[in-house]
């Protein structure tokens, strides 16, 4: 994975997925390991979906009618119903397209969806096991031995220790947040009023999952690093904007119906891929050959558009490093650290090009 995708870090979502559908070593194993509970999974969701359609469809209808006139939405609701009641009516005049009804994909989506983690459900041993073999393997496939990942490395010269020391109190908070049950009730009930909207509830709690679900999938990291609590907030608040921006596409990715089963997996193999190239990254730092992060080069943790240092001769928006996306305050000169960053960056990565 070359260096540069640590510009757009939702890369590694995407190349994860591609990587895991075209190795056979990676997926043919998981699959014949679960495929035969695959099946079954299928057949009692399928039952499931069938029997209690009609009662779910009406329950839906009555449901996000009622939380809209609770939320004080009513008014949105009915007009946003009127207004598709339109587009419908009008495509069936001229193409007669079988559009449904808002309440009736809404009802679907929420029965695909309870499909979904009812075979979540019946595979959750094996889902869990083949997300392990998948990072692990990955890791392996790059030819690096635990030495590879050393001790954590800071690289701002003033890092928001204050912030990462009151968020590592909060620790035992986001291990109960990323709980599958708590889950289940946060995204697919508390957000069902959404629904009016298709695919609102879905982005609505992608962008809520986003930070826990990076936490989760960079946990092996983590603990190959040997971090405290607060070297890992530390590691998360200095990346919360690249972190939340993946962390985002993964959490929309998991959130898909069905097809989430299979990006579950498939974001663990873009994990280990952003990670090995974390940490080589860290190895840039910890080796001297980049220096850390002046304040000017970096962002300020409170509000990600501005920087923690600027001055009037500097550009709000440039990237820092090959980390993070576009990344303000950063300073862009002969001599900017980004310069001395890419340059020790492409000489090292060159070198490995070179013995390989």
């Amino acid at each position: 994975m070359p260096q540069q995708n640590l510009n757009l870090p939702v890369i590694y979502a995407v190349v994860g997925a591609y990587r895991l559908i075209h190795d056979e070593q990676l997926w043919k194993p998981m699959w014949l390991d679960m495929h035969k509970a695959a099946r079954q999974a299928g057949i009692v969701a399928a039952i499931w979906a069938v029997v209690t359609w009609p009662i779910q469809r009406m329950w839906v209808y009555y449901f996000m009618k009622g939380s809209a006139k609770m939320t004080g939405f009513s008014s949105l609701y009915h007009r946003f119903v009127a207004d598709v009641s339109e587009v419908e009516a009008s495509a069936h005049v001229g193409l007669r397209l079988p559009l449904p009804s808002l309440t009736t994909f809404a009802a679907f989506m929420f029965v695909l969806s309870q499909c979904s983690s009812l075979m979540e459900f019946w595979l959750r041993r094996k889902l869990r096991a083949a997300r392990s073999k998948a990072y692990d393997a990955t890791v392996r496939s790059r030819g690096k031995g635990a030495d590879f990942w050393g001790p954590y490395a800071e690289e701002w010269e003033e890092p928001p220790t204050e912030k990462a020391i009151r968020q590592a109190k909060k620790e035992a908070l986001y291990v109960k947040l990323a709980s599958p049950m708590l889950r289940f009730v946060i995204l697919k009930f508390a957000l069902l009023p959404l629904d009016f909207i298709p695919f609102l509830s879905l982005f609505v709690g992608a962008y809520l999952r986003s930070l826990s679900l990076v936490r989760q999938l960079h946990q092996p990291l983590f603990s190959a690093k040997r971090m405290t609590p607060v070297q890992i907030e530390l590691w998360i608040t200095e990346r919360q904007h690249a972190y939340r921006t993946y962390g985002f596409v993964c959490a929309v990715l998991e959130a898909l119906p069905i097809a989430g089963l299979f990006f579950s997996i498939s974001n663990r193999v873009g994990a280990a891929m952003y990670a090995h190239d974390l940490e080589k990254r860290q190895a840039l730092f910890r080796s001297g050959q980049v220096a850390k992060l002046k304040k000017s080069e970096t962002y300020s943790v409170t509000d990600w558009t501005k920087p923690s240092g600027l001055r009037e001769d500097e550009k709000v928006f440039a990237n820092q490093l090959f980390d993070g996306a576009m990344m303000p305050g950063a300073q862009l000169g002969a001599n900017s650290s980004e310069i001395r960053a890419r340059t020790a960056g492409e000489r090292m990565y060159g070198n490995e090009k070179r013995e390989e």
